[in-house]
This record gives C-alpha cells, structure tokens and sequence, in this order.
C-alpha cells in the first residue's frame, strides 16, 4: 500500500509500439494526490495509448507503471482487478448500455462488484450520483432519449458510482457545446473539491484545459515536453508547445528516399 502522500500513478521509462511504430518513448510520468492532471498533446501524439496503458488494457513493451503503489506491468489478473475497482473511467463517447435504462447503467458497477448490497441500496446509490451530476429524476429514461451532455454527466455518474479515488476522463468536452463544456468543467472542479478525487484528463481543448489543470502534461510523438502549472506551460518558449497553444499548423517536408524505404519495410 502507498502512503498519504505518495504518488498515485507513477510511470517510469514508458516505451509502446504498435507493430513496427513506436507511440512512446521513454515516458515519465507521476500524479500527486488531490490534483487535477491534464495530458495534452496534438493528435497522434499517444496521449490516448498513455491512458489506456495506465488503466492496464494494454502491456507497454518496456518501462513501469504503478497504480497505487501496485506495478500493473507485472499484476497478476486479480491484482489488477483489485487496483480497477479503485479508478472510476469515463469513455469519450459515454459507452452506455444502450439496452439499460440510464439507471440500471450507474448501478452495473455496483451490481457487479458487491453482491452484498440488496437493490434498494444500489437504486438509492445510483440516484444519489445521478444528483451529482445534476440528472436527479432522468434515471428511468434510455441513453436513446437523453443529449449529448446529458450522456456524458450519466458516464461520469457510472464512473463515480463506488466512489473511486481516482478518476479518469477521455475528452470530456468531444462533441459538445461552448456551454455544455463549461457546465462539465465546473462539475469536474467540484468532484475533485467535494468528493477529494484524483482526476487526470485528457483532452485537446485548451480553455478547458487551462480552467481545470493544476498541473498540465505536454505529450508530442510519444514524448513528454513538458509537465508543470497552466501559466508554466503559457510561458513555455518551445516552439512545439506555442504551435499547439496558439494552433499553428507545421511545415511538413516530405522525404522521398524515407517514405519509399517506409513502405519497403512495411510490405516486407
């Protein structure tokens, strides 16, 4: 077990392929206790494959990766287990059940995960949630009837439901509004604030990024550039960060002789 103080996520030399491409390299990477942690990074950049491989879905091909103290590169199936009924995730797209009501889908991680509780203690959990989130009273409707932001706030519910202290969020904003967004930016500051969650965030918007981030991690072609403060990274002079800061598009220059020889190595 980790201490009070101890780092929540801690990645040391992060190194994932995908075939013959390398996503990342050589990836550092820790969270501290009651911060909000934004990964940031153009598209491509692995900052979805960095998530995925903290949540254990995938195996990096070198480095560790310690989730609460536990090195899940090496857990067995029942470790792992354990540390992921300590996380709360909301996918991009919500990932509801589109067969469950919006109810029965905040109430599956606790019909799955604790057999001791009886219905009436899941429906009051679940609907407590749901009045967190701001959808008190949506509970019988199907993810069929509900918007895009409403969607997402009954992910986030799911997500909250067995009270993780560790919270991950998939581009919260993808999708939505300038006002949806901003509700959800406020109701991501609050969980933190109320609930004294853990959050990491990835996401490509930068107002959201700046309004919730204490602390804000650059991610390009598999690197880290850069891990401090909203105003550090303001003031950063890499050239790479002002491009994305201020959506500059960058020079491509094709190399001929390296595209052929990709290609050779590709079909062989």
């Amino acid at each position: 077990m980790t201490g009070s103080d101890a780092p929540l996520i801690e990645v040391e030399g992060l190194e994932a392929w995908y075939g013959k491409r390398r996503i990342l390299s050589g990836v550092d990477f820790r969270v501290e206790p009651g911060e909000i942690r934004v990964i940031m990074g153009g598209s491509g950049s692995g900052k979805s494959t960095l998530l995925r491989h903290i949540l254990g879905l995938h195996r990096p091909s070198r480095g560790s990766i310690r989730v609460f103290g536990t090195d899940i590169t090496r857990a067995s199936a029942r470790e792992l287990q354990a540390v992921r009924k300590r996380l709360g995730v909301s996918f991009q797209g919500g990932a509801l059940l589109t067969s469950l009501s919006v109810g029965d889908n905040v109430a599956l991680p606790l019909r799955e995960h604790h057999a001791e509780l009886d219905e009436n203690q899941i429906r009051i959990m679940s609907r407590m949630k749901l009045e967190v989130v701001n959808l008190g009273g949506f509970h019988d409707l199907m993810p069929s009837q509900l918007s895009g932001g409403m969607v997402k706030r009954a992910a986030l519910a799911r997500a909250i439901v067995m009270d993780p202290r560790l919270l991950f969020f998939d581009e919260p904003s993808a999708g939505l509004d300038p006002v949806v967004s901003a509700e959800l930016d406020e109701l991501i500051l609050r969980l933190r604030d109320a609930l004294r969650m853990t959050i990491v965030v990835v996401t490509h918007e930068l107002e959201s990024a700046f309004k919730i981030a204490d602390t804000i991690t650059i991610l390009d072609q598999g690197q880290v550039l850069m891990t401090d403060t909203v105003d550090a990274v303001r003031r950063s002079d890499n050239e790479r960060i002002q491009d994305l800061l201020n959506r500059r598009p960058r020079e491509v220059v094709v190399d001929a002789d390296a595209y052929l020889r990709r290609l050779t190595e590709e079909d062989a």
